[in-house]
This record gives structure tokens, C-alpha cells and sequence, in this order.
């Protein structure tokens, strides 16, 4: 299995606990509707807004390139439960082995967001539409402008994914999770136990987040 099908099948899994077995349906346990691909533009929203694009203010800032690189995992997240919804997994892994194309281009960056952006807004106003093949295209394309190759997405994804499991474990739906723990967001957390212990498996991770979560909340 490549990395690809692995964090599809994560992807799968992660959606089948989190929203019941009727998510492929477009709708949650909960009743509620889903649309991948408003997801999808919102975090494309996101990522952009790490980028310093406003003419009247913090002109001289720089970008946030730590953040734009955790939006564009989320961004991921929502790319893959289109293409399984659509059973178009096969098609993303055609990008299995790309990598990183070097030093990141913000310009050109934030010009393939907004495609991605425009091409997922249309599909919320154009129900027979779908885009998302166009979208993995472009998707593969922004992560290699951010400095990243399959292999790091491979483990950011599966710090968040652990994460994702591990807040609707401790109440995230209902409402009483705490993300910050001594004062530090849990996405920092987690990347952090990523940076120090590179080769654990999700299992492994889930086990760690368990380990800090205790220590900080007991």
C-alpha cells in the first residue's frame, strides 16, 4: 500500500466514526448535509489568509508558512472524502511520488488556492459539476509550491488525523474538549511529538496525545 492508499483508507476510516456510515450519502449520523467541496473552499480561504495579501494592513508582514502548510493538510482531508464519495481514489494516486519542488513561491501559491477556491465554489452552485479530479491536479501542485513532497504530507496528515480521532474521543462534538493544553493549542502539540518522534505509527501517536492530554489535564 503507498502512502496515497494508506491515508485514503485513514481518511475512510476517520469519516466512517465521525460522521456514521451514511457520509457517502452526503449526510452525517447527525442529519446534518455534507459538501466536501465547501469544506474544501474554506480552507483554501484559510491557507491564503497566512499569506500577507491585504493592501491596508500589516503590509510588511511575512508569510506564515508553518500555518499555510497545516491548511493545506486540512484542505486534504476534505480533497480525499470527495474522491472517495465520487470513487475517484484512484485517481490521486497517480502523485504518489512527487516531491518537493524547492523553495516556496507565495505568489504562485496563493494563484493555484484560488483555483482550487473557485472550482469548489462552483461545484456548491453547480450540483452537476464535479471538479474534483481538476482539483487533485491542483492540489499536488500547491503542496510542491509550499516546499512539500508526498513523504511530508504523508505525516503531517497522520498527525492530524490522529488528532481529528483524538478530539471527537474526548468531546469535541459535544462541546467540552480543550484544545489548549498548559496554554499551547493542541495542532502544536501534536506537531511537536511529530518533529521529535518521526517514525510512529498512528497507534503509537494516538498513545502519545493520550500521554500529554493526561499530564496537562489531570
Amino acid at each position: 500500500m503507498n502512502k496515497i492508499q494508506e491515508m485514503i483508507q485513514l481518511q475512510q476510516e476517520l469519516n466512517d466514526r465521525t460522521n456514521g456510515d451514511d457520509w457517502l450519502s452526503g449526510v452525517t449520523k447527525d442529519d446534518r448535509d455534507i459538501s466536501w467541496h465547501r469544506c474544501i473552499y474554506m480552507e483554501a480561504c484559510e491557507a491564503i489568509d497566512s499569506f500577507n495579501w491585504k493592501h491596508w494592513k500589516d503590509i510588511n508582514a511575512e508569510p506564515d508558512w508553518p500555518n499555510a502548510k497545516v491548511e493545506l493538510v486540512d484542505i486534504w482531508h476534505f480533497v480525499m472524502s470527495e474522491a472517495i464519495r465520487v470513487e475517484a481514489t484512484e485517481y490521486a494516486q497517480q502523485y504518489d511520488e512527487i516531491e518537493s519542488k524547492g523553495n516556496p513561491d507565495a505568489d504562485q501559491l496563493i494563484a493555484t488556492l484560488e483555483k482550487i477556491l473557485s472550482l469548489s465554489a462552483e461545484a456548491c452552485v453547480d450540483k452537476e459539476k464535479e471538479p474534483i479530479r481538476r482539483v487533485i491536479d491542483l492540489y499536488f501542485e500547491a503542496i510542491q509550491l509550499i516546499g512539500m513532497g508526498v513523504s511530508e504530507l504523508y505525516k503531517r496528515y497522520v498527525v492530524k488525523n490522529q488528532l481529528n480521532i483524538f478530539r471527537q474521543d474526548h468531546g469535541y462534538k459535544e462541546g467540552t474538549y480543550v484544545k489548549y493544553w498548559d496554554a499551547v493549542e493542541d495542532n502544536i502539540i501534536a506537531f511537536n511529538i511529530m518533529e521529535e518522534f518521526p517514525d510512529l505509527s498512528p497507534d503509537q501517536l494516538y498513545t502519545k496525545l493520550e500521554e500529554e492530554y493526561q499530564i496537562n489535564h489531570s
